[in-house]
């Protein structure tokens, strides 16, 4: 006689979909010249923004290859600081870094008075500011400045027939999405003529999949903080890879990377009052797992730059500082059978528990997770106390942004489901030529396929056919996209 254990069921139901900043829409474009090119027939307005071999619209990608120092100058006073980092796609070509044209050479000169259109800055969503603007030997002509502002002054003049380069850039990493509208007056009647925005994207230095982690780093009695993106036969082209042998990747200055949590990470807080603290049952979350998933981000805290025997009990610590954005940030850990172990929960606030402690010369992986998407500035220190003479020693604060990209949960209609430990069962509305993932959990952290269903557009029913030989369960619905 079969003996069967009752379990709990917990549905997941997550589908991805589109953020309205989110530039993965879009192949990627990062090297060599293209153009956005603006051109009017005399009866409306047509854009494009690619490389000159491309077919589509693309999004353009820089890294550290475009990275400059804002010089003590006062003419880049505009641009920020003197000292810090800004990400240039230049006037003038250079290895490694897209070159940047604006063309309108189907453009006719009879098409507008003087043979001149204007190409106004209409929007930004972004991280950071943005500028345009050419240098010369004796004058800097700035056409957008963000900084102050999107205003009438932020455009740039477009001769008909013409094509021309200029300086573009970023004073922040992350994501950009850009609109512009162009306008003129045509020759032909004296009318003002003004198209709708357009968009374009921008990624500068955004790191988005494979294995990233935080590094501590303490030496010769300094604190830093790095991030590591570890390397599988590709060039990231960061900047210091500290020469050591026991780096396997390529380390950037904290506050040169943006890290994407893809929308594909969304679940919703599982029926299980340990994760209360995550939120309500059913709400929907953003999750960087302590445990790798294909395709999304692994992003782990190491503390192998600091040595043993500099701390007491060779610990540091990670501590949470601040957070800028339109949700809670959690960090916590589960254990064997599920339970987790919360570091940071700024829920309650920031306090001295939102505290991660770790050893010297340790590797770990946590759950990060966040409550809505959007964009995050997570501030945190690094301490330890001096094994020498027991005094703690404190590092700056550090800011590290996360770009949380939207999910719904609701565009997948549950027609029912079944409560019974055997067989589960689940009926849902499905979209013709759409195919759909069931995968099942004992934990929330390994997940399995169990099948597929084809979309049909209309309702589909699967079955559960394992035999209920766990204490509990969850399942999950996912659009493969």
């Amino acid at each position: 006689m079969n003996k069967y254990i009752l379990f709990n069921i917990s549905l997941l139901l997550v589908i991805a979909s589109p953020n309205i900043v989110n530039a993965q829409e879009n192949e990627k474009w990062t090297n060599g010249h293209g153009d956005l090119s603006v051109n009017h027939d005399g009866s409306e307005w047509s854009f494009s923004f690619r490389h000159e071999d491309a077919v589509g619209d693309q999004t353009a990608v820089l890294n550290q290859n475009s990275k400059e120092i804002i010089p003590e100058d006062s003419r880049f006073n505009f641009l920020g600081d003197a000292g810090a980092p800004i990400w240039i796609i230049p006037q003038v070509a250079k290895p490694e870094i897209l070159f940047l044209g604006m063309n309108a050479e189907s453009t006719a000169k009879s098409t507008f008075e003087q043979g001149l259109f204007n190409l106004q800055l209409s929007s930004i969503h972004a991280p950071g500011d943005f500028f345009i603007w050419k240098a010369s030997l004796n004058e800097i002509n700035i056409d957008i400045n963000s900084s102050d502002g999107i205003g009438e002054s932020d455009r740039m003049q477009f001769p008909a027939r013409a094509h021309f380069h200029k300086n573009w850039g970023f004073n922040s990493p992350g994501t950009y999405r850009l609109g512009f509208r162009a306008n003129g007056i045509l020759e032909n009647g004296g009318l003002l003529t003004e198209s709708e925005e357009y968009f374009i994207n921008f990624e500068v230095n955004v790191l988005s999949k494979g294995e990233v982690d935080l590094e501590i780093v303490y030496e010769d009695g300094e604190w830093e903080a790095e991030i590591l993106a570890h390397v599988h036969g590709e060039d990231d082209h960061g900047e210091d890879d500290h020469g050591d042998e026991g780096h396997d990747g390529v380390a950037y200055p904290v506050n040169e990377v943006a890290i994407r949590v893809d929308s594909r990470s969304a679940t919703v807080v599982p029926n299980d009052p340990a994760f209360g603290f995550l939120g309500h049952p059913g709400e929907l979350f953003y999750e960087l797992s302590q445990h790798e998933e294909e395709g999304l981000l692994y992003l782990g805290i190491a503390s192998d730059e600091v040595e043993a025997g500099v701390f007491v009990g060779d610990e540091v610590q990670l501590n949470l500082k601040s957070v800028e954005g339109p949700g809670e940030v959690y960090l916590y850990s589960t254990d064997t059978f599920g339970k987790p172990t919360v570091m940071f929960n700024s829920v309650d606030g920031i306090s001295e528990s939102d505290t991660f402690v770790m050893k010297a010369g340790a590797h770990s992986h946590q759950s990060m997770a966040f409550s809505e998407a959007g964009v995050y500035r997570v501030g945190f220190d690094f301490s330890g106390k001096l094994a020498a003479n027991g005094e703690e020693t404190r590092s700056r604060e550090f800011q590290l942004l996360f770009e949380v990209e939207g999910a719904s949960s609701n565009d997948l209609i549950i027609d029912s489901f079944s409560t019974a430990a055997s067989p589960f069962s689940l009926a849902f509305q499905t979209e013709s030529d759409s195919t759909y993932k069931i995968e099942a959990s004992h934990d929330l952290k390994k997940w399995g396929e169990l099948g597929e269903v084809q979309g049909t557009g209309s309702s589909v029913k699967f079955i559960e056919r394992r035999k209920a030989m766990f204490l509990q369960q969850y399942y999950r619905v996912k659009l493969v996209e």
